[in-house]
């Protein structure tokens, strides 16, 4: 699976890198094993490193399944803040589009092109 993560809980930062090909089950796979990870708590931010992506598997069904998925853990989300780094053209059309999609469930998505920049918008680095 070319989604892994880590945890620091005292911080309070979810670190997660994305390789390879994306495919909607994975990414759906990843939201719900985060945010049913013991230490995962609402309020936390989380670096999402999608550079490495080589391509995108997600259809705009599975984008709007995504998002609705967002929306069930909404009490969970509602204070998280999320920054996407992508390099690809692709990476980022899709990461905006989800910006825009789910920005009623998780006001706080941001997509960069820049890695020092994401951090410093997180706050925490």
């Amino acid at each position: 699976m070319p989604i892994k993560y880590t945890i620091d809980r005292i911080h309070r930062v979810v670190y997660t890198e994305a390789s390879g090909i994306l495919t909607e089950e994975e990414l759906i796979q990843h939201k719900h094993d985060l945010v049913n990870h013991p230490d995962f708590m609402p309020g936390m931010v989380e670096l999402s490193d999608a550079r490495e992506v080589r391509e995108i598997a997600i259809s705009p069904a599975g984008l709007q399944r995504f998002t609705a998925i967002d929306a069930s853990y909404a009490d969970l989300l509602k204070d998280y803040k999320l920054a996407i780094v992508v390099t690809a053209d692709l990476a980022f059309g899709m990461a905006r589009m989800y910006e825009m999609m789910t920005s009623g469930n998780i006001p706080n998505v941001h997509i960069f092109r820049d890695m020092e920049e994401a951090k410093k918008w997180l706050g925490r680095f």
